[in-house]
């Protein structure tokens, strides 16, 4: 990437990544107005998919033991509740249970067990504060506390209070293609959940769909049609995605994810929570880097998913680009000052020249 472009992508960057983002707000709003402007400045014939997800979305949030009121953070969708149970990492049908860093798969567990509510925090060694979830799929409330406050909740018959609202969420995909043949999606999503800015969760990755296509519309000539899909809704689950794909696209060979990039640890995540994602576009992928030298970790992360998900549920291969672990998801340190520069270029170098060759690998 030249020195002038990446300093238009930092200067951009600085402007979208400075939104939270959270679907039908007014930030949401202003991120997509600047999203435009960057595809009406590069004359880009693109469409949009709008749709309306209906969802709980908390604004505040506490736990009462013994007289002191702890805060929490609800997750997207926790409706609103006000309950008292017991609260156990050994958790049994009526409990509240304990879980560090849940994931959907625990929480899924958690409600099929018969919780009434999750309460979960950061296990020790990682960063200190809150986790603003996204939407799990659980009908059961969802909340964070901070690590330090789990010894006075712990095994305590607790009070759990969520004021929440339910809202129709308006949103809208952005859709750009060039070339022709059997598809190849690169995919990111937009938006954030509540409170955070997001800028590795989905922001560099949605920005670098902007300057992908802007660096190929005039010499791409591969013979596959590259489509573009900016998502919303992600975080509301999958939403975005899941709306794209209702209309049943067809000939579509091939999706990269670009979802947790410009941050340290970047890795292909070849395995997640909707299982393998492939062999062969992965296996092209990892020749890629073999001849540019580049040295990128391939793992497991079983705890994962993203808008790739929906496209394999639909026997699409998929390649997963992301950093593992990512510490900072969901949390306030994921914000601008967190990107690594060093790292959002490496990864529009190896892309850029892999949609050039991709066919001849």
């Amino acid at each position: 990437m030249k020195s002038d472009r990446l300093e238009f992508f930092k200067e951009f960057a600085y402007k979208v990544l400075s939104y939270n983002r959270l679907a039908s707000t007014d930030g949401h709003r202003k991120a997509h107005r600047l999203i435009e402007y960057f595809l009406e400045h590069t004359s880009c014939n693109y469409t949009k998919e709008s749709f309306v997800v209906n969802r709980f979305i908390p604004k505040e949030a506490w736990l009462k033991v013994k007289e002191e009121k702890i805060k929490a953070v609800a997750y997207l969708g926790t409706k609103r509740v006000e309950k008292k149970a017991y609260i156990k990492r050994d958790y049994m049908e009526g409990d509240i249970a304990l879980l560090p860093d849940v994931t959907k798969s625990k929480a899924l567990e958690a409600q099929e067990k018969g919780a009434v509510a999750i309460v979960t925090y950061r296990e020790k060694f990682k960063l200190k504060g809150y986790v603003y979830g996204d939407y799990m799929g659980v009908d059961i409330p969802i909340l964070c506390v901070d690590r330090e406050d789990v010894e006075k909740i712990e095994d305590f018959n607790v009070e759990l209070f969520v004021n929440s609202s339910e809202r129709s969420i308006y949103c809208t995909n952005f859709l750009m293609e060039l070339g022709r043949g059997p598809v190849l999606y690169l995919v990111a999503n937009m938006d954030t959940v509540h409170e955070i800015y997001g800028a590795i969760k989905g922001g560099v990755g949605f920005l670098m769909l902007l300057f992908l296509y802007e660096d190929l519309k005039d010499t791409y000539n591969a013979p596959y049609r590259l489509r573009f899909l900016i998502t919303d809704g992600r975080e509301l689950g999958l939403e975005g995605a899941r709306f794209h794909l209702s209309k049943n696209p067809k000939h579509v060979f091939y999706c990269i994810n670009l979802e947790g990039i410009g941050w340290h640890n970047p890795c292909v995540v070849y395995e997640d929570a909707g299982g393998y994602s492939g062999d062969r576009i992965n296996e092209l992928f990892y020749k890629h880097l073999e001849d540019l030298k580049v040295s990128l970790d391939f793992c497991k992360a079983k705890e994962r998913d993203g808008d790739h998900i929906p496209f394999k549920e639909r026997g699409v291969q998929a390649l997963y680009l992301s950093s593992y672990p990512l510490h900072i998801e969901h949390t306030i340190y994921d914000n601008y000052d967190a990107i690594s520069w060093d790292h959002v270029v490496m990864w529009y170098e190896v892309l850029t020249s892999f949609l050039r060759r991709f066919h001849k690998l």
